[in-house]
């Protein structure tokens, strides 16, 4: 049974991406098969204020669940002290932290500090300048600020769909968003939220030709995560399908298109001024953690493996960590290949190309937190559904809650979630 399952689910997830990304190409290079133009507009005031406070609230609620939890899981101690507890013990969260407190170095400000290189500089130097301005607890900071970039990441999503398919896509896109199983990450001191404004921001922005904001929203992703370079493919496939169509792209276009490369290069540049060398971020992940680029049919592999041995012993790392990443990677790249005909090309390979960056690590622990990150899955899932099917729909969304409420009490009852 694993040998079989070791040959199909690796077989079947290379197809689904041959299958999105043969569309891609096909879809850029021929004009008849272009995008439709857009069906939607520019939403009212209203509509975007009533997004953003859809975001803040779903954020508020989930850290009021939060303080639940981390009062119930550490009895007799503060509400700080509890909270600092439950989100700054076994995640990543303790290490942006310290990056915004002590900053990069190999000084010993912090435990492990020289390898801390590993995670890139916008989201510390974010807390940094939100402490500069107002003060108070670091790690409270970083729950603080999720509401504010979440509800950005909201309004600049329903603005993006709405542009192009009207309100009624844009809400239930967002609806989707909300509801997607990983969106507990949205809430807590992480990047997610941070990574997904920037993202959507950059292609809002070139959508509405405003190169000057977009080439600075570039750099940002570039520094926020590496995928975030990834956007300078979106944007090239964007100018493709245009040159196809007789446009010649403006420089301006160009100079948008390179800025998350430019990001990139910032943060190289941060590994070069720190260690002496580019690319210390990728030795210290090789080195200490076993970590590097591979190719995500191996993940389903290799996960399949790791579920199998656990199963008995450790059955909560076999669901939180393997199957929910297999399931992850078939599922997320099954999105994109049914919508290879409805997503905008760009889109699609931005996604394909997201995917098989960071599905592809060679120990990949975090598989929906990095999907729940990327905005064309949701947008795909809200394309597919909404066709005059209310009941599929609200199937969907019921289903995607239910899973929502069960990896969110998994999170926060210790489960090896990251």
């Amino acid at each position: 049974m694993l040998t079989a399952a070791k040959l199909v689910l690796p077989a079947l997830a290379a197809a689904l991406f041959v299958w999105g990304a043969a569309w891609c190409v096909v879809r850029t290079l021929r004009p008849q098969m272009a995008d439709t133009a857009a069906v939607g507009g520019e939403p009212p005031h209203s509509s975007k204020a009533m997004a953003a406070l859809a975001g803040l609230l779903f954020v508020c609620v989930l850290q009021l669940v939060f303080c639940h939890a981390a009062q119930a899981n550490n009895p007799g101690v503060g509400l700080a002290q509890a909270m600092e507890w439950q989100f700054y013990g076994n995640t990543d969260a303790r290490h942006y932290i310290d990056l915004a407190q002590y900053g990069y170095g190999t000084g010993g400000a912090f435990a492990e500090q020289e390898l801390m290189i590993v995670f890139f500089p916008l989201f510390p130097a974010l807390l940094r300048v939100v402490h500069l301005l107002v003060g108070g607890s670091y790690p409270l900071l970083g729950l603080a600020v999720q509401g504010p970039l979440f509800a950005g990441a909201a309004v600049s999503l329903y603005t993006l769909v709405s542009r192009r398919w009207g309100e009624r896509q844009a809400v239930l896109t967002l609806a989707l968003l909300m509801a997607s199983p990983a969106a507990v990450f949205f809430a807590v001191p992480m990047t997610e939220s941070l990574f997904l404004l920037v993202t959507v921001r950059y292609v809002l922005a070139w959508d509405r030709r405003q190169w000057g904001r977009c080439a600075v929203l570039g750099v940002l992703a570039g520094l926020c995560r590496a995928p975030g370079g990834l956007l300078l493919g979106l944007a090239a496939l964007e100018l493709a399908a245009a040159w196809r169509r007789g446009k010649r792209p403006a420089l301006a276009s160009i100079l948008a298109m390179l800025a998350p490369a430019a990001g990139l290069g910032l943060y190289f540049g941060l590994n070069q001024a720190v260690y002496g060398r580019w690319n210390q971020y990728s030795v210290y992940q090789w080195e200490h953690w076993g970590q590097k680029l591979g190719l995500f049919t191996n993940t389903v592999r290799y996960h399949l493996d790791y579920m199998a041995s656990w199963w008995e012993d450790n059955r909560k790392a076999a669901v939180g960590i393997c199957l929910a990443a297999i399931l992850c990677i078939l599922l997320a790249l099954g999105l994109l290949a049914a919508s290879v005909r409805r997503l905008p090309a760009a889109w699609l390979g931005f996604g394909l190309a997201y995917l098989a960056v960071t599905m592809g690590a060679t120990w990949l622990l975090s598989a929906p937190r990095y999907a729940v990150g990327l905005f064309c899955l949701p947008v795909a899932l809200a394309l597919l559904l909404l066709q005059d099917r209310p009941r599929l729909t609200c199937g969907v969304l019921a289903v995607q809650v239910m899973v929502s409420v069960v990896y969110t009490w998994q999170y926060l009852h210790g489960w090896p979630i990251y």
